[in-house]
């Protein structure tokens, strides 16, 4: 399974969800999911956004996680 790391990269560049929602033109929940840290379906097209806007590939903010890890 893989998960979204944007926590770092959105700290790194100083922006705020809405800004990077207005930028992207995503919907500010689906910012805030991409944030969340947990599962969502998304859609590549989703995710290419993101990366594009950070100016930064795909494999920069997808990590990879054991299948057997149990979210708190």
């Amino acid at each position: 399974m893989y998960i979204i790391n944007l926590y770092n990269v959105r700290w790194k560049k100083k922006y705020t969800q809405k800004e990077i929602a207005e930028a992207t033109g995503l919907g500010l929940k689906t910012i805030s999911q991409l944030f969340s840290g947990k599962h969502y379906n998304y859609e590549l097209f989703t995710l290419e956004t993101i990366a594009k806007f950070f100016n930064c590939d795909l494999h920069e903010i997808l990590i990879k996680v054991d299948d057997n890890t149990q979210e708190s």
